[in-house]
C-alpha cells in the first residue's frame, strides 16, 4: 500500500484535506489502515488517529437511508415500488404521482434536491408541509436528480413504516447486528473524538443568502459531534436519511464487508443477497448509473457536472464544473461507492474483493469547492486497486 499512501501524505502535504483516515480491505483481510495529518488545524491544533469519528455527511444514504429500508423490504413491511403517500398522506401534491421507495432511493423520485428546509420548518410535521409546498421539479421516474430531500422524505417513511426513530431502527436493524460500537447517529463523547467540519454553517448561509433567504439561527463556531449539514441539524434533531450518521474507518470496513458479501458478515445475514443485488443494480434512469442509494461505476469519460434548473439559484458558482469521479477509473464495472459533503467516501469492489474508505476532513476549516477532493478520491483508489492487482 505505498502508493496509497504516498497519495495521502502528499495530499495532506500540499493543503487539500487537513488530515485523514484510510481504511482497505482485501479478500477480507486488513491491507492499510492509518491516520494521516490534523483532525483539527484551526484555533488548536490535535492529530488524526485510528479511531477518530467523522460526520459521515450523504454517506448515511446508503449506509442508513438505503439499509434501512432494504432491511423493511426483506421483512416484508414494505416493497420497492409501493408510493410514499401510503405512509405519508400529507404529501397531498405528489399523490399518485408515482413517487415510490425505488425511486426515491435511486433520486428519480421527482423531488427537488435541495431547500433549507429549516427556514420554514424545524418539526417532522412541519418538514412534510414544506415538502408538500414545493411540489415536483419532474415527473417521477423521468430523470435523475440527486436529492437531499427525497431521502429525507424517505427517512421520516421509514420511521412510520418500522414505527421507531431513523436512529432506533437503524441501531437495531444494522448496527447491533454487525456489532458496531462506534457507528451512530448525534454521538456522545469529547470533542477531541471527532474530525472537525467548517466553522458554524458558513458555506450553507451563503447558498441561503445567494436564494436571498433569512434565518437566525446560524452556527458560528466548530461543532465537533454535531452533524454539519443543516436540514439534519436543524430541521430534524440531528436524524435523517440524508445525513446524520457518525463513524470511523474501522467500523465502515465492517459496514463494507456485509455490503461486498452479499448481506452478511461473519456468518451473520444482515440483509438477504437478493435485496444486495437490487440495490447494487442500475435502477435508475436515463444511464444515470445509480443503484438503491449507491452510487455505481460508470464506464467512459465522467460527463460535465450540472446542477438542475430548480436548484442551480442556491449554488455559488466554482471555477470549473468538470471533476472526475470519485471511484477513479480502475475499479471493475461491479463496484459501488459513495461520497460525503465533509470529505468522506467509500467504494466497494466485488470483483476485485475490496472494501476502500476515505475518511477526510477537507471542510476544516472552511468549504472551498475549488481545492481537488474528487481527484483526491480518484487518485486513491486508482492506486490500491493497482496494489492489489500488482501483488495478485
Amino acid at each position: 500500500m505505498e502508493r496509497v499512501e504516498s497519495v495521502l501524505d502528499n495530499a495532506v502535504g500540499s493543503g487539500i484535506v487537513p488530515g485523514a483516515v484510510a481504511l482497505v480491505r482485501h479478500r477480507g483481510a486488513v491491507v492499510l489502515h492509518r491516520a494521516f495529518g490534523e483532525a483539527q488545524s484551526s484555533d488548536t491544533t490535535r492529530p488524526m488517529n485510528l479511531d477518530t469519528r467523522f460526520d459521515l455527511a450523504s454517506l448515511t444514504k446508503p449506509l442508513v437511508g438505503a439499509g434501512v429500508a432494504l432491511a423493511l423490504v426483506d421483512r416484508g413491511a414494505v416493497s420497492l415500488d409501493e408510493e410514499i403517500t401510503r405512509f405519508l398522506p400529507e404529501l397531498r401534491s405528489v399523490h399518485g404521482r408515482g413517487v415510490t421507495l425505488r425511486r426515491l432511493l435511486s433520486h428519480s423520485a421527482g423531488v427537488r434536491g435541495w431547500r433549507p428546509l429549516y427556514v420554514w420548518a424545524r418539526t417532522r410535521d412541519d418538514i412534510l408541509e414544506a415538502v408538500d409546498g414545493l411540489g415536483l421539479a419532474s415527473d417521477p421516474g423521468s430523470r435523475f436528480e440527486y436529492s437531499d430531500i427525497g431521502f429525507i422524505v424517505l427517512g421520516i417513511a421509514l420511521e412510520r413504516i418500522g414505527g421507531s426513530r431513523l436512529d432506533d431502527l437503524a441501531q437495531e436493524l444494522l448496527f447491533t447486528e454487525l456489532g458496531l460500537e462506534r457507528t451512530s447517529y448525534t454521538p456522545t463523547g469529547s470533542a477531541e473524538d471527532f474530525a472537525v467540519t467548517e466553522r458554524g454553517n458558513a458555506f450553507e448561509r451563503r447558498m441561503a443568502e445567494w436564494a436571498g433567504l433569512d434565518f437566525a439561527g446560524w452556527r458560528t463556531e466548530f461543532h465537533p459531534g454535531e452533524v454539519n449539514d443543516g436540514n439534519s441539524h436543524y430541521g430534524l434533531g440531528g436524524v435523517s436519511a440524508h445525513a446524520g450518521l457518525f463513524s470511523d474507518a474501522r467500523d465502515l470496513g465492517v459496514l463494507g464487508e456485509m455490503w461486498r458479501n452479499g448481506g452478511s458478515w461473519e456468518g451473520r445475514r444482515v440483509l438477504s443477497p437478493a435485496v444486495v443485488t437490487a440495490a447494487t443494480s442500475d435502477q435508475g434512469p436515463g444511464g444515470s448509473r445509480r443503484g438503491l442509494g449507491w452510487e455505481l461505476m460508470k464506464s467512459g469519460a465522467p460527463s460535465v457536472a450540472e446542477l438542475s434548473r430548480a436548484d442551480a439559484g442556491f449554488f455559488p458558482p466554482t471555477s470549473s464544473p468538470f471533476t472526475p469521479r470519485s471511484s477513479g477509473e480502475l475499479v471493475s464495472a461491479g463496484a459501488f461507492g459513495h461520497t460525503g459533503f465533509t470529505g468522506t467516501s467509500m467504494w466497494i469492489d466485488p470483483e476485485r474483493e475490496l472494501v476502500m474508505v476515505l475518511l477526510t476532513n477537507a471542510t476544516h476549516p472552511a468549504v472551498d469547492l475549488d481545492k481537488p477532493l474528487n481527484a483526491l478520491r480518484a487518485r486513491f483508489h486508482n492506486a490500491a486497486v493497482a496494489s492489489v492487482t500488482s501483488a495478485a
